[in-house]
């Protein structure tokens, strides 16, 4: 790499470097000035003043993991539909139509086999 490389790339190195200092400030600034204190109190759970009435560690329905993926991939599937939708008149033609109808056959199909199989019945 001669010299004019480098000179290219001065700002990305810049940013780097001030970004590797701000992740190691972020990292050493709450390590040296945290309490050290290790008692009984530390360890207990706190939730707004109520006293816990049991562990963190519980079981939870496997429904809840279902609609939360559920929800994930409609929600990235609407992030990428929406450019679409803002550009369409300017691509036009009936490829783009016939591609994002796929797109949303394939969301339809994912949701309609969650709900035969049963994802949305609370039990």
């Amino acid at each position: 790499m001669d010299a004019s490389t480098v000179y290219q790339y001065r700002f990305v190195l810049a940013f780097l470097a001030i970004g590797f200092v701000f992740a190691v400030i972020a990292v050493l600034v709450p390590f040296l000035i945290a309490p050290r204190g290790k008692g009984a109190d530390t360890l207990k759970t706190y939730e707004s003043g109520i006293v816990p009435e049991r562990g963190a560690w519980r079981s939870f329905s496997l429904a809840y993991y279902l609609y939360a993926l559920l929800y994930l991939a409609v929600a990235v599937d609407v992030i990428y539909l929406f450019p679409v939708a803002i550009v369409y008149r300017m691509m036009g033609g009936w490829q783009v139509l016939v591609e994002v109808l796929a797109f949303v056959a394939v969301i339809a199909v994912a949701v309609v086999y969650s709900w035969r199989t049963g994802a949305f019945r609370w039990e």
